[in-house]
């Protein structure tokens, strides 16, 4: 099964952290790309990532949370999600999500991850299994402190 990540660009939508007590609930995800968000949907894994840019700095990305989609939702009346996303991606109403969500988002080092990473311009793209491991890692890491949804 694929794996995709969707930026959440900290300029455009702020920081996760403002939307983390939805998220924690149902956790869910924004994208245009028809198909990568309806490949999605079928029970891949989805990994938030917070992009953050600092003046006179390279962007910096943040793993913020990891879930598994079973939706996708388009706006109702044919409408953009916050006024730029075709769809909506999300795990399960209801249920107990499967994924891991971190409390403050965690950086990623890795260089080759960070290098996938800048040269997607997507919003939504399939990550290769070596920008896999590496996010997993990060989750894995109990130092990082990775919650499972409740």
């Amino acid at each position: 099964m694929p794996a995709f990540a969707v930026k959440h660009v900290v300029e455009d939508h702020g920081l996760l952290a403002r939307i983390m007590k939805d998220v924690r609930r149902t956790p869910y995800s924004y994208a245009s790309s028809e198909p990568e968000a309806t490949e999605a949907a079928l029970g891949s894994d989805v990994y938030v990532i917070e992009v953050r840019g600092e003046p006179r700095m390279p962007r910096s990305f943040w793993l913020g949370y990891k879930y598994r989609a079973y939706e996708k939702y388009p706006r109702a009346g044919g409408g953009l999600w916050r006024d730029h996303f075709k769809f909506k991606n999300a795990a399960r109403p209801m249920e107990r999500a499967e994924g891991a969500y971190f409390d403050a988002p965690v950086q990623i080092v890795d260089a080759q991850a960070n290098a996938w990473l800048r040269d997607k311009a997507s919003s939504i793209a399939q990550i290769p299994e070596h920008v896999v491991s590496t996010l997993d890692a990060l989750i894995a890491d109990p130092t990082h402190g990775a919650k499972p949804f409740a």
